[in-house]
C-alpha cells in the first residue's frame, strides 16, 4: 500500500507543479510548519521522488506549453511529493553568477531533513531565497 501511496504522491506532484509554480511558490520555499510523516521508510520518498521526476521529463514532452523539464520544476513536483508523504520538505532557490561575470545563473533544489533528495544543490556557490517573515508569498535573497 506505501508503494502505491508514493507512486501516486510522485505524479500528482508532477501534474500539480505548473499551477503552484504560477500561484503558489511561495509555500514551497518556506518550511512547513510541522509534519507528520506517512512514510515508514524511506525507500517510499525516494520512489516518490524518482516518479515526480520521470512524471515532469514525460509530460514536458507532450505538453511543453505547460510543463518544462527544468530543475524548477523537477524540484516543485519532488517537493509536492514529499509534502503529500507527511515530510518537511522545502523548494530552494539560488542565484549567483557563472565564469563570466556578467551571465547570471539560477537553480533550485529541494532540502528535506532525512530523506537524500533527487534535485540538489550541486557544486556553484549560490545566494539562496528565503521567505520574509510575516508574507509567506514574497521572498527575498540573503548570502548563506
Amino acid at each position: 500500500m506505501s508503494t502505491l501511496r508514493a507512486l501516486s504522491a510522485g505524479v500528482r506532484g508532477a501534474w500539480r507543479a505548473p499551477a503552484v509554480i504560477a500561484k503558489g511558490l511561495g509555500t514551497l520555499i518556506a518550511a512547513p510548519a510541522a509534519s507528520s510523516p506517512h512514510v515508514r521508510d524511506v525507500r517510499d520518498a525516494a520512489l516518490a521522488s524518482r516518479v515526480a521526476h520521470a512524471a515532469v521529463a514525460r509530460v514536458a514532452r507532450l505538453a511543453p506549453a505547460r510543463w518544462r523539464n527544468s530543475c524548477l520544476y523537477r524540484s516543485v513536483a519532488e517537493c509536492l511529493a514529499l509534502r503529500a508523504l507527511g515530510l518537511p520538505a522545502r523548494v530552494v532557490i539560488g542565484v549567483g553568477t557563472s565564469a563570466a561575470a556578467d551571465d547570471v545563473i539560477a537553480h533550485a533544489w529541494v532540502e528535506c531533513e532525512g530523506v537524500t533528495c533527487l534535485s540538489t544543490r550541486g557544486q556553484a556557490d549560490l545566494e539562496t531565497m528565503t521567505p520574509r517573515t510575516g508574507r509567506p508569498s514574497s521572498a527575498r535573497i540573503v548570502t548563506p
